[in-house]
């Protein structure tokens, strides 16, 4: 189910759910200055509110490049997790391309954190993931790589567990849960992009009947 509301709202309810991943707005999208600390709070409002029952929670963040210089996005989310009480226990890196691109960043850091010792079930998987598909869907632009949360899903949850994605956007976490034989809950605050992940769950339920 995708709830058409803010996470925050969503969080405060009685919803149960074994894993979290997401990849949470970015400055643009938010129209937050990079150079204050309004994105910090954005996450603290909602990371604060988290209590996924495997206490596993994979946050997928792109650093950002303006004014001239990198603003290490990465270092914040660790922050503000570390603040509420969360440690990292796993980086992995997603490659989106070798191309040289003067204006945004080619990679993605996928963090996830623990709040207490957790046996993944394959500690050792690649730390760097290479997917050049695009991840652009009828105009979402801000899509994830299917590969990288089929994978995060499989080795952090186990089948029919419930994956929840606070930003669910174009909806490839829900999309990659159902493939692997998860169960999926999210929240989209945006009713075009809403419509958008249902019409692809839909899909999915559809070709899985067949």
């Amino acid at each position: 189910m995708i709830h058409l509301e803010s996470c925050i709202e969503t969080l405060k309810k009685n919803n149960t759910y074994n894993y979290v991943l997401t990849s949470p707005p970015d400055y643009a999208e938010l129209g937050i200055d990079p150079k204050t600390n309004e994105w910090e709070d954005f996450l603290d409002s909602w990371i604060s509110l988290l209590n996924p029952i495997n206490n596993l929670v994979t946050v997928c963040t792109t650093d950002r490049k303006s004014d001239g210089k990198i603003y290490p996005k990465h270092i914040k989310v660790i922050g503000v997790f570390e603040k509420n009480g969360w440690f990292l226990k796993k980086t992995n890196i997603w490659v989106k391309s070798f191309k040289v691109n003067m204006f945004r960043m080619n990679y993605m850091h996928i963090l996830t954190f623990a709040k207490k010792p957790f046996k993944v079930k394959n500690p050792h998987m690649v730390d760097v993931i290479l997917d050049e598909r695009s991840t652009i869907v009828e105009g979402f632009k801000f899509g994830m790589s299917p590969l990288v949360c089929r994978m995060m899903i499989e080795n952090h949850t186990n089948e029919n567990d419930v994956v929840y994605d606070p930003f669910m956007g174009s909806g490839t976490t829900a999309i990659s849960a159902l493939e692997v034989g998860r169960n999926y809950l999210g929240s989209e605050i945006n009713e075009e992009y809403k419509q958008i992940a249902e019409k692809r769950i839909k899909g999915i339920d559809l070709y899985r009947l067949m």
